[in-house]
């Protein structure tokens, strides 16, 4: 029990003399000690930790990100291990906000963690929390247009810049909303009657077409099949994709008018092995 005790002290001490600039030493030369300082400084806002949100979560705390707002009302269980990031044997049960904050501020111990273990209900609530935001992050589920559309708004009312990015069999879009651009209701072609939006079908098999989701996408949106199937690999492509484009905003290196915002999206698949950029509304 005293050895395990001493051994804790001494993690302990270790941690309180680690370093930020030694810690991302390694990201010198792609990023400018200027641009790093940038990132140290910069919050962002991720709404869902489960199969991509918690990677792009992940890999903006690996870029050494200084501030993470995480919500999730949700649980890991046993079919999010193949590819979500928290879905650890010991978290199976548990909260996957306050899971994976854990996580995080193993990855990135300098880095301010805010986690919440359920969906904000109120505008106010997400106002408070998107307050002082340089971007935001949309991974919530697909089968809940009403309150993609409330977050969407909320971002939108702060003037970021919303990302989210669908998966897509063995490939994934990049999907930018631009707080003077394009709506997410306009984007989704949502009905006019709000109060239809709870069980509005999101229609990404046309957005994205049949050679990109193929059947995958009509399988779930129809109730033959319960999920969207995806895998590791694209998961962390995903969070790749999302985190690098972020970083290179908040750091400078992408400006604003560089940007490909919606209706256009940039598309990544590994099986036809493309990289293009798409209009989605054509």
């Amino acid at each position: 029990m005293l050895r395990g005790f001493r051994a804790w002290l001494e993690n302990e001490a270790h941690v309180m003399k680690m370093d930020y600039d030694t810690c991302y030493l390694r990201n010198i030369g792609l990023f400018t000690e200027e641009q790093q300082a940038r990132l140290r400084k910069a919050k962002v806002v991720v709404a869902g930790v489960g199969g991509v949100g918690g990677i792009e979560a992940l890999t903006l705390a690996k870029m050494g990100i200084g501030e993470l707002t995480i919500f999730d009302p949700g649980v890991f269980d046993e079919p999010d291990m193949n590819r979500q990031i928290g879905a650890l044997r010991s978290n199976i049960g548990r909260n996957k906000a306050k899971a994976t904050a854990e996580l995080l501020k193993e990855v990135n111990p300098f880095m301010q963690v805010n986690a919440l273990d359920y969906a904000p209900a109120s505008e106010i609530e997400l106002d408070a929390l998107i307050e002082g935001a340089d971007v935001a992050i949309d991974a919530i589920d697909y089968l809940g247009f009403d309150y993609k559309a409330t977050f969407a708004q909320c971002v939108r009312r702060a003037g970021l810049y919303n990302f989210t990015a669908p998966i897509s069999g063995l490939g994934s879009a990049l999907i930018i909303l631009d707080p003077q651009g394009m709506t997410l209701e306009e984007l989704y072609d949502a009905p006019s009657d709000c109060t239809l939006w709870p069980t509005y079908k999101l229609p990404l098999d046309r957005l994205l077409g049949p050679d990109r989701f193929g059947s995958l996408v009509r399988d779930m949106l129809e109730g033959r099949r319960g999920y969207l199937s995806n895998c590791a690999g694209i998961a962390m492509l995903n969070g790749g994709l999302v985190a690098t484009e972020i970083a290179l905003l908040i750091c400078g290196m992408r400006s604003p008018s560089e940007l490909v915002c919606a209706p256009q999206a940039v598309y990544v698949d590994l099986l036809q092995r493309k990289f293009e950029t798409i209009d989605l509304k054509a």
